[in-house]
């Protein structure tokens, strides 16, 4: 009998016990698809803003306002975060961190959050992943949380950013030095004490400016920056105003205003 030789016998078993090996290629777990209210929600880190009490009524006070030094509360400490796995923690104003678990209700209107201390169910009332604000009616209470550490666009100077858009109320209050100020105005809010939504505030770069008031009456007239651009000096047929800038930048223009110890915040129309 003829001989095989060794090295071809041993390739032969090699190759024959290769191709009885089945090669698997992992399959990859399939990522959930979350939808935009869930991704903008459990997308940052929220602190607050602002928070209002008795939001609900014609008397609702600011109690607490990132900066102010005079608020009834001291939020400074607070922040949440919710995850897409329904888990989420929060860090209220004594520094404890509550653990939980929360859940959209009413087709993503409301915002239910059960922890060791309760459950909480809030109305959503804005919710980009610039803002998040809600309402919840068993305490009339109402957050306004922006993301932690957000970014500011404050390029190109104020000259710029002050005329670089028409400007319309968000929000407007009256005794803005005391501990609690009195939220006259705020545009999602039904009952507030005056309508601002007609009002319209224009600044242009040659110095003359118009604005629309709450009547819809037009007035034309000049501004101008005061104290190396702190303040700003609105000149018209009414008289002459004289307001210090609090914040500017490309989304939000606030001032205050000493005389009448008023406090509006503006939003790009």
């Amino acid at each position: 009998m003829k001989k095989i030789p060794l090295y071809l016998l041993i390739g032969g078993i090699l190759l024959s016990a290769g191709s009885c090996v089945k090669r698997t290629i992992p399959i990859p777990h399939p990522v959930p698809t979350l939808d935009s209210n869930t991704t903008r929600l459990t997308g940052t880190t929220w602190v607050y803003y602002e928070y209002f009490t008795r939001f609900d009524s014609t008397v609702t006070s600011l109690a607490w306002k990132t900066g102010r030094s005079t608020n009834a509360l001291n939020l400074a400490l607070n922040q949440v975060k919710f995850n897409s796995d329904s888990t989420y923690s929060e860090i209220d104003q004594n520094g404890n961190t509550l653990n939980g678990t929360w859940s959209f209700l009413n087709n993503e209107t409301q915002v239910k959050v059960v922890n060791s201390q309760g459950t909480y169910i809030s109305t959503i009332q804005a919710l980009t992943g610039q803002r998040y604000e809600w309402w919840e009616g068993a305490t009339n209470h109402y957050g306004f949380m922006v993301p932690k550490n957000a970014s500011v666009d404050s390029a190109g100077g104020r000259l710029h950013l002050l005329t670089l858009h028409p400007w319309i109320y968000d929000e407007y209050f009256y005794d803005y030095n005391a501990t609690a100020p009195a939220l006259v105005w705020k545009s999602n809010k039904t009952n507030s004490t005056f309508n601002l939504s007609r009002n319209l505030v224009t600044y242009n770069a040659d110095g003359t400016y118009s604005e629309i008031d709450q009547n819809g009456t037009l007035y034309n007239g000049t501004w101008t920056f005061l104290n190396n651009q702190t303040q700003v000096q609105v000149n018209n047929i009414l008289g002459t105003f004289t307001s210090t800038i609090q914040r500017l930048d490309s989304a939000r223009f606030e001032w205050s205003e000493s005389t009448t110890n008023h406090y509006g915040e503006m939003i790009p129309r």
